[in-house]
């Protein structure tokens, strides 16, 4: 494998794993206005106290 694709498949790497966080938040928003609590939203989402708090501030 050359350095070049190493590099094109970092990046692409990189950009799955942004979109997942992307789809992540966007469930745990809809899983807020659903009336979910914070700590189902985190044990499903995976997402951290900090980024959770982040959709309702």
């Amino acid at each position: 494998m050359t350095i070049a694709d190493r590099l094109r498949e970092e990046g692409h790497m990189e950009g799955v794993q942004a979109g997942r966080r992307e789809e992540a938040l966007r469930i745990a928003r809809t899983m807020f206005e659903n009336g979910i609590d914070s700590a189902m939203v985190r044990l499903i989402t995976g997402l951290s106290e900090d980024e959770l708090a982040s959709l309702t501030a």
